[in-house]
């Protein structure tokens, strides 16, 4: 049995997981972090994470695995370079974004876009060169529905206003804001999509990609497929 921790920005997800398949999932605030379950650590072999930018947590949660002597591995954006990397700087990569669009590749093993909807939005572009090879193109990264909703309430006098329902034109504040953060979102994957073959299949993970879904119109639904765990199917690429 092997352990699979995400440490994203605002929650930690882990999984554990034989050779076959998924045994125990869950997940909590990453200022929680004490509460991860590591009740079934006497029967892991290895511990695998993901983790974009809490060194202080990744520590701690390392600390925690110490005394049950799996070994640990921490992904990066260099790992596992089944995808040929074309970012400027590998190192400046985001590894919840790399290991995303590993696992995208992974299960579908052809060219296609995949959006990561999490505090922040990436939209990555996977595709192949003349000679089949794939390549990570990298993509762009937008605000995320968390991040869009704070900073109007923030700064505006929209204080507390919550998710609505997403419809132009809107005859209330709450529903003008959602129609606000959801057209924006999905009109910057519409400009992009414009420029990619329309053929080209595109995929929606995360935590907010269920909300984002529901929120999109029939076209866009038509074309989007939700797939979970895609982060987890590329870290678990690193125990191969």
């Amino acid at each position: 049995m092997y352990l699979y921790i995400d440490v994203g920005n605002t929650r930690i997800k882990w999984q554990y997981r034989d050779d076959k398949s998924l045994l125990n999932a869950g997940s909590l605030m990453v200022e929680n972090f004490t509460e991860i379950d590591f009740s079934h650590l006497t029967e892991v072999k290895k511990v695998l994470i993901s983790n974009v930018n809490h060194s202080v947590v990744l520590d701690k949660i390392k600390e925690s695995l110490l005394p049950f002597g799996c070994p640990i591995i921490e992904a990066s954006s260099e790992s596992n370079q089944i995808l040929i990397n074309d970012y400027e700087d590998v190192g400046s990569l985001g590894v919840d974004r790399w290991l995303t669009a590993l696992g995208a590749w992974k299960i579908h093993q052809k060219a296609l876009l995949v959006i990561n909807a999490g505090t922040a939005i990436t939209v990555d572009l996977i595709e192949l060169d003349k000679q089949e090879n794939p390549h990570f193109r990298g993509g762009m990264i937008l605000p995320g529905v968390a991040i869009s909703m704070a900073i109007l309430n923030n700064s505006t006098s929209l204080i507390d206003v919550e998710i609505g329902v997403c419809k132009y034109p809107s005859v209330n504040t709450t529903n003008a804001v959602t129609t606000g953060i959801f057209t924006a979102i999905q009109g910057a994957v519409n400009l992009v999509c414009k420029r990619l073959p329309a053929s080209l299949p595109i995929l929606l993970t995360g935590g907010d990609a269920q909300t984002i879904y529901d929120q999109a119109d029939s076209d866009w639904k038509a074309r989007i497929v939700l797939e979970d765990n895609l982060l987890f199917e590329g870290l678990a690429l690193l125990n191969i």
